[in-house]
């Protein structure tokens, strides 16, 4: 049975979607977006349904748009909130434009990293 593109994700697919897998036993790491929805009150889910929790593509944008921020950018679980909540949107989030990233500083730390996972 394949769903069309619109249809509503399971958690289970969200995780699959975003790359929220385990490496080592490669389980869905269902807990981050039950944090995540706990932490960012934009990261709701829209419907539950017995007991069962669905996405849509709007919910899975705001979920891809905190993980970047968290992993990518490595920014604080309070600053994503303050931009989340500065932007009072619920689908995307510009940090290439954000005042509250040192973008010079995080390019630094970004070659240091490249750096020592060279030498490692």
């Amino acid at each position: 049975m394949n769903k069309k593109k619109k249809a509503f994700k399971t958690v289970g697919e969200v995780c699959q979607i975003l790359g929220l897998i385990d490496n080592t036993t490669g389980k869905n790491k269902t807990y981050l977006l039950r944090f995540w929805e706990k932490k960012f009150k934009q990261a709701k889910c829209s419907v539950v349904y017995n007991g069962r929790r669905y996405y849509s593509d709007d919910n899975i944008k705001v979920l891809h748009t905190i993980k970047s921020l968290l992993n990518d950018e490595g920014l604080t679980l309070n600053k994503v909130k303050m931009l989340l909540n500065e932007k009072k949107t619920k689908t995307e989030v510009d940090s290439k434009n954000d005042k509250y990233i040192n973008h010079e500083q995080l390019k630094k730390i970004k070659k240091i990293i490249s750096e020592i996972k060279d030498i490692l």
